[in-house]
């Protein structure tokens, strides 16, 4: 169809390119933060292995260098989650705004060519 597309000047055209554009980059900083590890033998949010701190509380009795390691994944993760679901909820708004845009300028074209018709709906 002719006239359905959203022009690329408009705020909408540049809303929804803004957000899903922002949403990807703040997803993107949630898995590298989730990535990095939270201490020299502790894993990180999104990889909590820690085995070389269970190993070294195996050779050092009562050192706690394990449980100290799965309190500071889980501290980690809870920024780590407000991240990813932040960029995804941007992603998604954005999507959104384009799909708004798409039925209004489709809505628009058609109450346009109704009128030119002299028809009524």
């Amino acid at each position: 169809m002719r006239g359905t597309t959203v022009r690329r000047k408009s705020a909408a055209w540049q809303a929804w390119l803004w957000l899903i554009g922002a949403g990807f980059a703040v997803l993107l900083g949630g898995i590298v933060f989730g990535l990095q590890k939270t201490g020299p033998l502790c894993g990180s949010p999104l990889m909590p292995d820690s085995r070389a701190a269970e190993a070294f509380d195996a050779l050092h009795r009562g050192a706690g260098a394990a449980a100290s390691c799965y309190r500071s994944i889980g501290a980690a993760a809870v920024p780590t989650w407000i991240l990813v679901a932040l960029g995804v909820v941007l992603v998604l708004a954005g999507v959104t705004v384009r799909i708004v845009a798409i039925s209004r300028s489709v809505a628009t074209v058609q109450k346009s060519g109704t009128e030119a018709d002299g028809s009524t709906p």
